[in-house]
């Protein structure tokens, strides 16, 4: 365990000579508390690394396919997760010069089909949130409260190249996505083809990383933890010294 060293770290530095306890824990010597904390700050670094190595932070899984003229046929995405995580967040970004057609004599030379959820697929996933799509746009990004595994959100939405009418859901390929987990972690992956399928991508998530602006909880479990033994410890210096004053 991680806390038992910065335990034995705490009280060695309390016990120092240099750290000049007074009868107030306001009199502590300022270098003492910024090694402490520096130690602790590390230690978290430490525990991060470790929950991200193991195995259940890389059991997040989403099933991504288009197929066919993007036109006509729905995107879905199908909650894959082994560890009943749920989809928290999906991504898009087309690769060039590839663009989301949503207004008639825009970005293509044919009609338009802009954002829309297909069959309910909004409600049952919890669609929170879409970001804003114009003409010649090449990202989508959508937000969930409530994708369990097992569900499909499905939407249609028109992809382009500037003057050309019809576009497959081959041609996508090498575009790139992401997925958000109930875990913390970010999915990050590719369009790839599809065995047996000559007009469709399907998206295969290569790596995880932690998902932006979210905290790993192993890095707040073990700040919380430490912070709460530098008080521990100040509290106890305190109270010894008081005694042997007395």
């Amino acid at each position: 365990m991680l806390f038992t060293p910065l335990k034995i770290f705490i009280n060695n530095q309390l016990s120092n000579k240099n750290c000049n306890f007074g009868r107030s824990k306001f009199h502590t010597n300022r270098s003492c508390i910024v090694k402490i904390s520096k130690k602790i700050l590390a230690l978290a670094g430490m525990a991060s690394a470790a929950a991200f190595s193991a195995p259940a932070y890389a059991d997040g899984g989403l099933t991504f396919i288009i197929s066919g003229d993007t036109f006509s046929q729905p995107f879905s995405i199908t909650n894959t997760s082994t560890a009943l995580e749920n989809v928290t967040g999906f991504g898009i970004s087309l690769i060039s010069p590839f663009g989301f057609d949503v207004t008639n004599g825009g970005w293509g030379i044919d009609n338009s089909v802009p954002f829309s959820a297909v069959g309910g697929t909004d409600v049952t996933t919890g669609l929170s949130s879409v970001s804003p799509v114009v003409d010649a746009q090449q990202t989508l990004n959508f937000t969930f409260s409530s994708f369990g595994v097992g569900e499909t959100f499905s939407w249609l939405i028109d992809v382009d190249q500037q003057n050309v009418g019809t576009t497959f859901g081959n041609q996508l390929i090498g575009s790139t996505g992401y997925a958000d987990f109930s875990n913390g972690l970010r999915g990050l992956g590719t369009f790839v083809a599809i065995a047996g399928n000559r007009q469709g991508s399907q998206f295969q998530i290569r790596t995880f990383t932690p998902t932006p602006g979210v905290p790993e909880p192993a890095t707040w479990a073990m700040m919380l933890l430490g912070f709460g033994a530098t008080g521990a410890a100040l509290r106890s210096s305190s109270r010894r010294r008081k005694t042997a004053i007395a």
